[in-house]
């Protein structure tokens, strides 16, 4: 390939025999190839972004590097990257298909994310969760008594168990007190895709504490009412973290009861409304689902609780800043983030959208549309942050913010 391109990658700064490396690893789940690689190699990827030729390559990594690199080790390094489907091409486009046709035929959406150490096995994983009620920053009896209530919705995390699972503790806390529910809505993230803009599935969620079941019905009302293909995206919920981790604590919170069920639905980008500087809800593809999730509601008579599965802040070269993140930034951000939330309690669509809209957002929230269609739908009273957290890489290469919140009526 004259100008190969790099896929979507995330890329993280490790230690491997004693030398400063970098990790790089496919961000949309579809491999779980990885290679760790010197930071000049690095260099010549970030130059992957299908305009460059080799020659371009060769020449930038010289200005920069002040060495010689032969164009048959540049090419090398390319088609290791390509062998690894690193690289959009034929070889990629085909292992894709292959996956496409896999998982359309298959019956469950299958168990992909945290199935590896710490989370091995299902005790092993109760354990883990229990120990997050339990945890200094978790929530023990401290839960108010205001929301033994009629709980109508709920914002949770999706980082990892490891750096969130506290924060899920509280709200799952919450939830615990919630007996007379259904059908949990969950609104995720599509982080590889802006469209299509919403995307649902019937599968069934494979977990390792068992089968967390679909409501097909549900679903099957919902694409009736939408105007738009909701099965479009259907692929995207294959390798796609944010829901999946919401099932599993679903499994674990109702292990006692097997007739909750989910309706998974993968949320795009709503960057495109922030540059064009419209609202969205003035595009006609947002307000058909709402109308339709509010029509299938009404129509099945669900006990419906909805469920965004976001996290909040990105900032930090990890996210493409310029400069590293310090302490002084930690507060920054928590006292913009509980700003954004203050609209969220409030219930206020447009307020939130305006709070988040008009620096462009700077914090790469996101959980941006998710939490946008949830007050969107949402018939509530009341919202109430329970547990405002962050996470912060100590050599100040990223932070990442999250929160759990109810809705009451």
């Amino acid at each position: 390939m004259k100008y190969p391109k790099i896929r979507p990658v995330t890329a993280i700064p490790v230690k491997y025999s004693g030398k400063e490396m970098i990790c790089v690893k496919d961000s949309s789940g579809l491999t779980e190839n990885m290679i760790v690689i010197p930071r000049q190699v690095f260099f010549i990827i970030c130059m992957l972004n299908g305009k460059n030729s080799v020659r371009d390559i060769q020449v930038a990594y010289m200005r920069t590097f002040g060495d010689m690199l032969f164009s048959d080790h540049i090419q090398k390094i390319i088609d290791d990257l390509d062998k690894n489907l690193f690289l959009e091409g034929r070889r990629f486009e085909a292992y894709r298909e292959t996956l496409k046709t896999e998982f359309k035929k298959a019956p469950t959406r299958p168990f992909l994310h945290i199935g590896h150490e710490p989370h091995h096995g299902p005790a092993r994983l109760k354990r883990e969760l229990a120990s997050y009620y339990s945890h200094p920053e978790g929530p023990s009896d401290r839960l108010p008594e205001i929301f033994r209530g009629d709980i109508k919705g709920i914002m949770l995390p999706h980082i990892d168990y490891m750096r969130g699972g506290p924060c899920y503790a509280w709200g799952y806390g919450a939830i615990e007190t919630l007996e007379d529910v259904d059908t949990f809505i969950i609104l995720g993230i599509n982080h590889m895709g802006g469209d299509p803009l919403f995307s649902v599935t019937p599968k069934p969620f494979e977990t390792p504490l068992g089968l967390m079941d679909t409501d097909r019905d549900f679903v099957e009302a919902l694409i009736e009412s939408c105007h738009q293909d909701l099965l479009e995206g259907e692929f995207y919920h294959r390798g796609e973290h944010s829901i999946e981790l919401q099932t599993v604590w679903l499994r674990y919170v109702y292990a006692h009861k097997d007739d909750v069920k989910i309706v998974p639905v993968l949320c795009g980008n709503f960057d495109r409304f922030v540059a064009q500087g419209i609202s969205p809800g003035q595009d006609p593809t947002v307000c058909d689902f709402v109308k339709g999730v509010k029509e299938a509601t009404g129509a099945l008579g669900r006990k419906v609780c909805l469920m965004a599965s976001v996290d909040l802040s990105h900032i930090g070269p990890q996210f493409g800043d310029e400069h590293r993140v310090s302490q002084a930034d930690l507060v920054n951000i928590r006292g913009a983030d509980l700003e954004t939330l203050r609209c969220v309690e409030a219930l206020d669509t447009e307020g939130f959208w305006q709070n988040v809209a008009r620096d462009a957002n700077q914090r790469h929230i996101c959980g941006l549309s998710a939490i946008y269609t949830l007050l969107s739908i949402i018939e509530a009273r009341e919202g109430k942050l329970l547990k405002y957290s962050q996470w912060w890489d100590q050599q100040g290469r990223g932070c990442v913010s999250f929160a759990s919140m109810v809705f009451c009526q």
